[in-house]
């Protein structure tokens, strides 16, 4: 099914992201087509990140939840330190591969920051991004065809919390070099404390969180070709950690290069957990 948007509603969205030197073109998106990943880093102290939050689902409401894919990954140093006071925070959402995965992507020089596909922008140290930089990114990502979709289906036992992940990578080209392939689990609506500018905010709804990364954290070495016409499976199985909520919870899938600097995302996919 195509997306498409009134000229009001492109206004409206634009209006949300502000203005841009560059002009922004939105592509006509299909089902199956290109997918852009974004790799929020953030953390409950950091006092501008929920404003790139609000940025990146405005971008969602331009391209679609299913087309955009959103990670925030709390590893912003001592930003995603819980509070343990006035009230405390309820969770720590910090974990020992969230910290490579950060580390692999580059430092932070301001937040918010995200990666958009892991590109570099030019002059640039690191592929974590400022926020005036994620429009343009994306639409240039959005227009980029790297040959390469991803199927991926799940099965989930509520009763032992097991999930089992199948994705399929249906290369139309030839894709050579350091192909690696990532898999991750995020949890979406989460309720605990985050500092909003100057307010601490007690029920403050964390989206998109990472909380697990089934893989390495700079992806596993897709050691088969993947050659025009060919089809790659891999499968992964897990068990949910049991304070995590199913329902709000996703897979997400995406195939990238391994080298450095080049860390670019080729294709990602999401699906829920539960639905």
């Amino acid at each position: 099914m195509k997306h498409t948007l009134s000229f009001s509603a492109l206004l409206a969205a634009l209006f949300l992201l502000g203005c841009e030197e560059k002009p922004i073109v939105i592509p006509d998106l299909q089902a199956g087509d290109r997918r852009v990943l974004v790799e929020e880093l953030t953390g409950v102290r950091c006092q501008n990140c929920p404003d790139g939050s609000r940025e990146l689902l405005a971008l969602q409401e331009v391209y679609g939840k299913e087309n955009l894919i959103i990670i925030s990954i709390h590893a912003a140093g001592s930003f995603s330190a819980p509070y343990t006071s006035n009230p405390p925070n309820q969770y720590d959402f910090r974990f020992e591969k969230g910290t490579e995965l950060a580390n692999f992507i580059g430092i932070a020089e301001g937040y918010p920051t995200a990666s958009v596909n892991r590109q570099l922008l030019p002059g640039a140290m690191s592929l974590f991004s400022p926020r005036s930089a994620w429009p343009g990114m994306a639409a240039d990502e959005f227009n980029e065809d790297f040959g390469l979709d991803l199927f991926m289906n799940t099965t989930y036992d509520e009763t032992s919390r097991q999930l089992n992940v199948s994705l399929n990578m249906a290369p139309a080209a030839t894709l050579t070099g350091d192909n690696r392939v990532t898999v991750m689990i995020t949890q979406d609506s989460i309720l605990d404390v985050q500092l909003d500018g100057t307010t601490k905010i007690p029920n403050y709804a964390h989206r998109h969180v990472l909380r697990h990364i089934v893989t390495k954290a700079d992806g596993d070495l897709i050691s088969e070709p993947l050659s025009a016409g060919a089809l790659v499976n891999k499968t992964f199985s897990l068990t949910l950690d049991p304070s995590w909520d199913a329902k709000h919870c996703s897979v997400i899938a995406f195939v990238h290069h391994g080298g450095n600097p080049d860390k670019e995302v080729l294709q990602v996919v999401e699906k829920h957990v539960k639905g």
